[in-house]
């Protein structure tokens, strides 16, 4: 890495993603296209004046910031032309008068427990004065269950009369920010549609090659399940050889998950080479002339994107075939390339194609990963020397792993809050076996059509894939297998980039200079998470979660605390690790608290509660309980400093003011929406001040 002009798509690459991050993470400091103007122009005379004035070796740097800063101002320009929000045709632009809206199946219906999801594409919409306009966006709708729902197919036109709902912020600390996931992949709306509230309007909008990709994996599929394939086993053989991941049991992927082995479900570059490979051979006809082997090139890159179609074009995939390509063009050029140029290149062509895969987490790791393994794996691989062949191997593939779990590490903890153990075990045995996976899998859909033939070789992947799950439920079942509940903050995540950065060219370079910086860097994240440690040891707070039918209040004291909640909540565990495991992590509070019932009496070192009173801290907090209110005025009203209205109780102010004497009322999630304007009302009314814990959590420090 020491000799720039090796990896030209590098030096372009960096100041174009740094032009698109500056786009995305300064959303309120944004440069009109004609301050973009005027930069470019300025850069222009820049560069005139350049070479004119400038014409000693030693200045060629700045010509080569003025490009820098070119290829900045592109990705930053290219970023907002996919901005949907600013586009003219959005449709939340006229949505004011807008009675119906046309809208294309924008992709393959995906089957939930109690509906069909399905991104739609809209296409035009009419207004209250009849008129047809063209208009743009997606939305995410969810089908109620019916006959024609199940029909719906990958460029279906269908017409609504509802109008489309904004896609909620987080609600909770740390909570996943699924509207900005879904804004991303230009998702700005979603809505619930049943069976009566759209037509099917008989017509199909689909683009032919990616139709065909879709119609070709299903057939595809269909012959794996006739060839014995079912199950458990038919969700991770369709995930591995076609990126079909919809059949994969939530128990089945968190497995993979737990053994740091998700990656292999993923079609990836092994998959691509595979095919290559097996193209490669069974085209070796075509060595014999230079025309020939030009034909076998082309057939091979053209075999290798309809392959990649047909699993879904996920960012691991486009990576993969997009470096092939690269090394399939220089054989036809009869030039050999740099690795890390070639990872660079593809990275900037997905980024021309969409800027927003800078921020996908799927397309980060991948990169980083193979980038880790590329440059880490033969130092690493370098540290010990083994004469028997096997101990040799197995650390070579050891080697693999470290590489590309050093590099991702960063990223699973700071995304995650998790770490893999068992990583370097489960890669061991599961690297041998998905290859026997995939070229099996291989085999098995050319030869799908031959009776008998057909059966051995389905039994054969099957127990391929039958070996593999179980294994990685072994892998799972050890102690540790995985670590959750890891937090880093944005400072702490960027140091452990840098330190990531300097350990690369620690090694490639052997300069002392980035050995210190590697130490400063590693320096810094410890002083963070010294700083932050001692900041946890310190917070005295309650959080009241805004769950939707559920409620949960945290009583937080240092490292330890009390989870308050009714019993449907404990039983929900996806709802308690969608909403409150991220800040459980960020506080560094365990994931296993004490949990007290909202009818149950309980009390320890700083918390005590009795009947629908809780005391913490010195802070009083009454649940509301309708049922055992008194009717007549008090001579005395018990004082609290929060009393909280839950589930679908009558709101009635004057009732609860009878009892207590209250500085805040809060409106729990449970509360209904249309029961919770009438409390708010009320209260508003009576001049009690409230809030919402419906439309977000609050947070109350003890001072």
């Amino acid at each position: 890495m020491s000799t720039w002009g090796k990896y030209p798509f590098l030096r372009i690459l960096w100041p174009f993603a740094l032009g698109i991050w500056c786009f995305v993470s300064f959303p309120t400091f944004r440069l009109m296209p004609s301050a973009l103007i005027f930069i470019a122009l300025a850069l222009f005379f820049i560069t005139v004046l350049a070479s004119r004035f400038c014409t000693k070796p030693r200045l060629n740097w700045i010509f080569g910031v003025v490009i820098s800063c070119y290829l900045f101002c592109a990705g930053y320009t290219m970023t907002q032309a996919h901005d949907v929000s600013i586009q003219k045709t959005y449709f939340r632009n006229f949505e004011a008068d807008a009675n119906c809206y046309v809208a294309r199946v924008y992709d393959c219906p995906t089957e939930k427990e109690n509906s069909l999801k399905v991104i739609l594409d809209l296409d035009s919409q009419y207004s209250d004065s009849s008129e047809l306009r063209t208009v743009s966006g997606k939305v995410m709708a969810y089908f109620q269950k019916s006959d024609a729902a199940m029909q719906l197919r990958y460029g279906d036109l269908i017409a609504f009369p509802l109008p489309i709902g904004e896609v909620s912020a987080p609600k909770n600390p740390e909570e996943f920010d699924y509207r900005d996931y879904l804004f991303r992949k230009g998702i700005t709306g979603q809505i619930y549609l049943k069976a009566d509230d759209w037509v099917d309007l008989e017509a199909n909008k689909a683009n032919p090659l990616y139709a065909f990709s879709y119609r070709f994996r299903d057939v595809l599929l269909r012959s794996l399940q006739r060839c014995g394939l079912d199950g458990d086993e038919f969700g991770v053989a369709a995930a591995i050889l076609l990126g079909y991941d919809d059949s994969l049991p939530a128990e089945v992927r968190q497995n993979y998950v737990a053994a740091g082995s998700m990656h292999i479900l993923c079609v990836s570059g092994m998959h691509v080479g595979i095919i290559y490979l097996l193209a490669s051979l069974l085209l070796s006809f075509l060595n014999r002339k230079k025309w020939q082997k030009t034909l076998k090139q082309l057939l091979l890159l053209a075999l290798i994107w309809f392959y990649a179609m047909i699993a879904g074009l996920s960012p691991s995939i486009m990576r993969s075939a997009l470096m092939i390509s690269f090394v399939v063009f220089g054989e036809l050029l009869h030039r050999k390339g740099f690795a890390i140029n070639s990872i660079a290149a593809s990275a900037l062509v997905l980024l021309c194609i969409n800027p927003n895969n800078l921020f996908e987490i799927g397309f980060l790791l991948s990169y980083v990963a193979v980038v880790g393994i590329v440059l880490l794996q033969k130092p690493i691989y370098g540290w010990f020397c083994f004469k028997n062949k096997l101990l040799d191997k197995v650390w070579e593939i050891t080697a693999v792993a470290l590489a590309a779990q050093f590099a991702t590490m960063p990223f699973t903890l700071f995304y995650f809050h998790q770490f893999t153990v068992y990583f370097w075990l489960s890669n061991l045995f599961m690297t041998p076996i998905s290859f026997v996976v995939i070229m099996g899998g291989m085999i098995l859909l050319l030869v799908s059509w031959i009776p008998y033939i057909n059966v051995a070789v389905g039994y054969l992947v099957w127990g391929a894939v039958y070996l593999m799950n179980t294994l990685i439920a072994w892998v799972e079942s050890l102690p540790l297998s995985i670590i959750k509940g890891i937090y880093i903050n944005g400072m702490e995540f960027t140091m452990l980039l840098l330190l990531f950065l300097f350990v690369i060219l620690l090694v490639t370079t052997r300069r002392r200079g980035f050995f210190i910086a590697m130490l400063s860097a590693a320096l810094l994240f410890v002083f963070s998470v010294t700083i932050r440690q001692y900041k946890v040891e310190k917070q005295d707070e309650i959080v009241f979660y805004s769950l939707r039918k559920h409620t949960a209040v945290d009583f937080v004291k240092g490292n330890q605390h009390v989870l308050l909640c009714d019993t449907a909540l404990v039983a929900d565990e996806s709802t308690i690790d969608y909403s409150l495991k991220g800040n459980w992590a960020k506080c560094s509070l365990s994931s296993r608290p004490e949990i007290v019932f909202t009818d149950n009496d309980f009390e320890n070192a700083f918390i005590r509660k009795k009947d629908n009173l809780v005391s913490f801290g010195g802070t009083l907090i009454a649940f509301w309980q309708e049922s055992e209110a008194a009717t007549d005025s008090l001579d005395y009203r018990i004082p609290v400093d929060f009393l909280v209205v839950t589930g679908k109780q009558k709101p009635n102010v004057d009732k609860l003011l009878i009892n207590y004497s209250v500085n805040c009322l809060l409106i729990d999630g449970s509360v209904p929406y249309y029961l919770a304007e009438k409390w708010m009302n009320q209260a508003e009314n009576m001049g009690l001040s409230y809030k919402n814990i419906g439309e977000r959590a609050f947070v109350y420090a003890i001072e």
